[in-house]
């Protein structure tokens, strides 16, 4: 069988290993453009879990991986005058280069033949191979040559982003938040086991023309960095490799793999580099891709639709959680009031992927001080011992909440819970948690006054003004009159201690086109008439957390309103996470079907 691999990048060239290795493959050629010694980019991280694959299928590589870099598991985040360290994940860092020498060492070791300064323009030249992968990027010249088949979807990011390295050694990862008299630069270092650290500088398109990159050349724009970045530097200077600045582009495909042709890594899918995942998906592609062909059953075609099949759910999720992290960096002006202790734990937990249980595990002294941090705040005192965030107390209007956790009449959740949602009609029980009952709309805005009163009978605590099966509003319209109307009518009519809420489901699909503003334009409607809390309800059923998560947090951290979110929050876990990062003040506990109580 002969396998043509097209880009010698890592996911290429280890497949080529795996290829050899299993003797799938008798003839094995990968085809590069640049020459063995080009590298564009500085140091690769592996976050904690990246490398396991990798090393059970081959322990040798592993081990050379791991020689060639270094280990540290402290997240560095500076943060205005503050340095916080946060003792994370477990990281990874080798130079590029390095990485890519190995790969390529162990591949013609084993017999594949690489072939570098070889552009490919067309795969008519490969005709003869049994198999065409594409590694080779995400300007692929094979997704290229089929692309009607594959159909590739790409989103632009709109920050800009250079990778640079720098002749200091940072220890950690280091994210470094920089003001300046055209905006905020966000910088973030890492070392490789060299004496040099690799550099992302990001920002926005704004502040990059207020800046006057457009303007500079490769050295000029080196130099303005170094300035910006100066009283993290220590006087070292940037180092450039050529590399300019870009927007980040994420790509997804709908197949990936057409007959005896197929995709992995960057030619198939991107994430993005603020989760540093890219080189281990190309490379746990490389191993899913080598397992299928090593199965043998069925025919080529068939290996190729299991590999897709494997591969393509998981690839997804990690997608997903670029995709929160990169919108993290994108919206960092909602946190600018954020104290730093708060700041560094959003940071850490930005990409959902880290949990309030999972920073406790890995740095128990900044948990209990951020614990601390967050009851003190809400308590206006200090505790020996302080509860997890979702049992701190809160305020909404005139109404004092024991936590933070709520649930509907009936459900597992509601023993515990400092709020029930739509207790069943009539008086409620006092001695529960305090009730607040959903109202439905109304065509005439004066029958809130007898429900207001009725509800104030029963002893009810919180209105709350169900608007989820109304028509989104479009961006430029707000919210229409008879919703104002209603509003301000049961504003009237309903004690003016007690809070008022205004329940909304947004379409999370929506504000990928539109963006979150419109949503925080009618949240500050919506509290100029009265609403005290807004309830932002999932569309439909879900399995897990979707992205009203993120819209929760831009109207908190924009609109100023309070939020409370009912988006498949499963655990206390997760409940505590959502609070901590300052994503919403007040959460719904739906236990999964199967269990018959509060989740711990």
């Amino acid at each position: 069988m002969r396998v043509d691999i097209i880009g010698g990048g890592p996911g290429g060239l280890f497949l080529a290993v795996l290829l050899r290795r299993y003797g799938i493959a008798d003839d094995v050629r990968v085809f590069e453009r640049n020459g063995p010694e080009t590298t564009y980019g500085w140091g690769v991280v592996f976050p904690e879990g990246a490398l396991d694959e990798l090393g059970r299928v081959d322990p040798a590589t592993h081990a050379a991986i791991v020689a060639a870099g270094t280990t540290w598991t402290p997240v560095d985040v500076r943060y205005r005058s503050s340095r916080l360290l946060v003792n994370g994940n477990r990281f990874h860092g080798v130079p590029r280069a390095a990485l890519l020498a190995i790969l390529r060492d162990t591949a013609t070791g084993l017999g594949a033949r690489v072939h570098h300064h070889h552009r490919v323009e067309s795969l008519d030249d490969h005709s003869g191979a049994d198999l065409v992968v594409g590694a080779d990027g995400v300007n692929s010249v094979v997704r290229r040559a089929h692309e009607d088949v594959f159909r590739p979807e790409f989103e632009q990011s709109a920050f800009r982003y250079v990778w640079y390295g720098v002749d200091k050694v940072f220890p950690y990862f280091t994210y470094i938040f920089r003001d300046t008299e055209w905006g905020r630069f966000h910088g973030y270092c890492y070392p490789s086991g060299q004496p040099w650290s690799s550099m992302i500088i990001h920002v926005s398109e704004e502040t990059w023309q207020r800046a006057g990159f457009p303007e500079l050349d490769e050295k000029e724009s080196v130099r303005r960095c170094e300035e910006i970045f100066a009283a993290d530097l220590d006087g070292r200077p940037i180092r450039s490799n050529g590399a300019p600045w870009a927007n980040f582009r994420q790509l997804s495909c709908a197949t990936w793999h057409h007959r005896d042709v197929v995709l992995i890594g960057d030619a198939a899918h991107t994430a993005h580099w603020s989760i540093g995942s890219g080189t281990r998906l190309a490379i746990e592609d490389a191993i899913v891709l080598a397992d299928e062909l090593r199965a043998g059953s069925g025919s080529l075609t068939d290996a190729l639709a299991r590999f897709e099949r494997a591969r393509m759910p998981r690839v997804e999720k990690f997608q997903q959680a670029a995709r929160r992290s990169e919108r993290y960096f994108e919206n960092l002006h909602r946190y600018t009031d954020f104290e730093p202790t708060q700041f560094a734990y959003q940071l850490v937990a930005r990409s959902w992927r880290i949990t309030h249980a999972d920073i406790a595990a890995r740095d128990p002294e900044f948990s209990a001080r951020f614990d601390g941090w967050f009851h003190s705040r809400a308590t206006g005192r200090q505790a020996q011992l302080a509860p997890p965030p979702a049992f701190a107390p809160l305020w909404i209007g005139g109404l004092h909440l024991e936590n933070r956790l709520v649930s509907e009449a009936g459900t597992p959740g509601t023993l515990g819970s400092a709020l029930v949602l739509d207790p069943e009609p009539g008086p409620v029980n006092r001695a529960a948690a305090p009730a607040c009952r959903r109202l439905p709309l109304a065509d005439d805005p004066g029958s809130y006054r007898e429900l207001a009163r009725q509800a104030v009978d029963d002893g009810c605590a919180m209105l709350l003004l169900d608007l989820c099966a109304e028509p989104w509003p479009e961006p430029a319209a707000g919210p229409p009159e008879r919703v104002l109307a209603a509003l301000d009518s049961l504003r009237a009519a309903w004690p003016s201690p007690r809070p008022l809420a205004v329940a909304l489901g947004p379409d999370p699909a929506g504000p990928r086109s539109t963006g979150s503003g419109p949503l925080v334009a009618l949240a500050r409607r919506l509290a100029e008439h009265g609403a005290d809390l807004l309830l932002l309800e999932a569309c439909g059923a879900a399995d897990e957390p979707s992205d009203v998560l993120q819209l929760a947090d831009a109207v908190r951290n924009e609109a100023g309103i309070a939020v409370m979110v009912d988006d498949a929050l499963r655990t206390l876990d997760q409940i505590h996470t959502v609070l901590a990062a300052g994503w919403a003040d007040l959460c719904v506990l739906r236990p999964a079907p199967t269990e018959t109580g509060v989740v711990s």
